[in-house]
């Protein structure tokens, strides 16, 4: 049987349907997950009690992230699944407790990472306000795979694990756009 994380990443693309994606976190507690309710063409839905957050968009700015061509029938599609720990947001207060694709888990390091999925097409140390760490990413045939890990003090902690379409991360777009363009 599939983890839930991978069952979640296979609702890539597809439209978002809060009892789908509860069935799915029910194992780790979550009892509802809340509908999309944005006036704009994006929005975010958390599950705190998971460690999860899910990016959703609408047909235009899916099409524009990723250059495929859904309409506005489609409703909100699933454009990025953000399994966290508590670095990288505030109200994030533990891991994401289940397996990771790749048999990876929130205490996998950058080599584990590697073992797992292969040499990455970005490798890089940065450094911005409330974070310093190294991002990698991978593109797969329908996905993109970015794993975050934060220094600290003690160790180098995974802070999130990013599976999203292809071009979804819009801000990185134009900085790699050999890994993150559609």
């Amino acid at each position: 049987m599939k983890e839930a994380s991978e069952q979640l990443i296979e609702l890539l693309g597809h439209p978002y349907n809060p009892k789908q994606v509860q069935a799915l976190l029910q194992s780790f507690g979550v009892k509802r997950m809340p509908p999309a309710n944005s006036y704009f063409n994006d929005d975010i839905i958390w599950s705190v009690k998971a460690s999860l957050r899910i990016d959703i968009y609408r047909a235009p700015k899916i099409n524009d992230l990723t250059g495929l061509q859904y309409t506005d029938e489609d409703g909100w599609i699933i454009g990025a699944l953000h399994f966290l720990a508590p670095e990288a947001d505030d109200r994030i207060k533990a891991p994401f407790s289940g397996r990771l694709p790749g048999g990876m888990t929130m205490s996998s390091t950058p080599d584990e990472s590697i073992k797992a999925y292969g040499p990455p097409e970005l490798d890089e140390e940065c450094w911005r306000p409330e974070y310093s760490g190294r991002i990698m990413a991978w593109r797969k045939p329908s996905i993109n795979i970015v794993i975050e890990y934060e220094d600290n003090e003690i160790n180098r902690g995974l802070r999130s694990y990013i599976a999203c379409l292809i071009g979804c991360i819009g801000a990185w777009r134009n900085d790699n756009p050999e890994v993150y363009a559609p």
